[in-house]
């Protein structure tokens, strides 16, 4: 039993089924059953009660997720204090994000390290994944960026996470009849890859270039209200329906079965690892990465 499987059992008791557990944890539901599967012969106890419209834990597998609740505790506490124990460090930190990581990812990271490092300056400057931000690291005007999607560079990148891809609907979806119905674009995906992928898959699928009614709005938000109401639908990575119990996700699939997916990178050049504040930067969304 790990730091995984401590996560894994808090999450099951937070959303009481599996299939939503798996899909927090972006996994597939038979890896889940097959984890869980190995702590029950590990404890050599049944830790689920499974039902037609959930879960609940055994009285075994109460106490076992006390002590996974308990140990994650202890184990951000011991992160937090090995973390002190280093020098103090100061200097200026300049970060570009994309906004769909800043709303979604970075606040928890952001306030971890500004509350270990109180004496570093930092800059946060948030904009497009396609041109602001890739020119804001070419130009040196930040020390790393956080961006959707790959992009050519020589130095130093990571891949922080990765997500399906797929159809955004408030309707059920008929995928021979997709094309009925308006795609709602937000302006800053139009000049993206997404829909140079969507239209490879389609052409995949069924042989022919897609002609699609676009309308174009000027936010993901609006986009997604718009969708809301059963105006259209659109095609965008999973993390756009988070809380939103209205909107349903359809993953597309490549014809080999591998679906479509969202990398989020991490890039800087590697002169700045000689940096303090910014190899303690880099390090805390590793660390997030790694917990995830």
């Amino acid at each position: 039993m790990d730091s995984r499987d401590w996560e894994i059992l808090k999450l099951i008791d937070e959303e009481k089924s599996l299939t939503k557990t798996a899909q927090r944890l972006y996994i597939s539901q038979p890896s889940l059953t097959y984890r869980l599967n190995k702590l029950e012969k590990e404890f050599n106890v049944t830790l689920l009660n499974r039902y037609s419209n959930g879960v609940t834990f055994t009285p075994q597998g109460e106490y076992i997720l006390a002590y996974a609740v308990e140990m994650l505790e202890r184990f951000e506490h011991v992160k937090k204090t090995v973390q002190n124990f280093s020098e103090a460090v100061s200097g200026k930190v300049r970060i570009g994000v994309s906004t769909v990581y800043a709303k979604y990812r970075l606040a928890h990271i952001l306030k971890e390290y500004t509350e270990h490092f109180p004496e570093v300056d930092v800059t946060l400057h948030t904009g497009s994944s396609t041109l602001e931000l890739p020119r804001m690291l070419r130009n040196g005007e930040v020390d790393l960026i956080v961006k959707r999607g790959d992009m050519e560079w020589n130095e130093c990148k990571h891949v922080i996470f990765k997500e399906p891809k797929g159809i955004i609907t408030s309707k059920s979806i008929c995928l021979d009849t997709l094309l009925s119905e308006p795609w709602i674009q937000d302006q800053s995906t139009a000049i993206t890859e997404s829909d140079k992928l969507f239209f490879q898959w389609w052409e995949e699928r069924y042989g022919e270039t897609p002609a699609p009614r676009v309308i174009e709005v000027n936010s993901i938000e609006a986009c997604l209200e718009m969708i809301s109401q059963g105006l259209g639908w659109t095609f965008l990575p999973k993390i756009h329906v988070r809380n939103k119990k209205n909107l349903s996700f359809y993953p597309l699939v490549w014809e080999n079965g591998v679906p479509i997916i969202q990398p989020t990178m991490l890039l800087y050049r590697e002169q700045l690892l000689k940096n303090p504040a910014v190899k303690k930067f880099i390090d805390y969304i590793l660390m997030d990465c790694s917990d995830n």
